[in-house]
């Protein structure tokens, strides 16, 4: 049994990355100035992500195949491990994904942090439940009061 979930696991890790891999349905063409750089670190992440989850699921599945049930009975013993090993791969996953955390922010600050150019329309949007309301100036460019009927 161990052996046949191994494999199933295998079988669904690689479809699962080729789903990404394949890229049929995947982004739309960007609209706007700022669309490639949050496409790049959207694409960064989930390489990153993916590395990490088919490592693992390689890894489930490689211990599957070699803990197996066997016929001998022989019982499972608990060890603690090593703390040394368990630090590091701590250390090593904050500093992905904190990493990650840093490259999202700078490309955030980067979009909210500066003035709209010189001759930019100006929207006020308002996010609902399964819904958006577009604000839009009048004649003079200011926003007048809404009125939700």
């Amino acid at each position: 049994m161990g052996r046949a979930l191994a494999v199933i696991i295998w079988i669904l890790t690689l479809l699962s990355v080729f789903l990404f891999a394949c890229k049929k349905w995947w982004f739309p063409p960007s609209i706007s100035e700022h669309g490639p750089a949050l496409d790049r670190q959207f694409m960064i992440t989930i390489l990153i992500v993916g590395a990490a989850f088919a490592a693992a699921q390689i890894g489930l599945g490689y211990m599957l195949w070699k803990y197996r049930e066997t016929s001998t009975g022989d019982r499972a013993v608990y060890t603690h491990g090593s703390n040394r090993l368990e630090v590091l791969w701590t250390v090593i996953t904050a500093i992905v994904f904190i990493g990650l955390g840093v490259m999202g922010q700078s490309v955030w600050a980067s979009l909210r942090l500066n003035a709209a150019p010189e001759g930019s329309y100006q929207v006020e949007v308002v996010a609902q439940q399964f819904q958006w309301n577009f604000h839009y100036p009048g004649a003079d460019k200011l926003f007048g009061r809404s009125d939700p009927s």
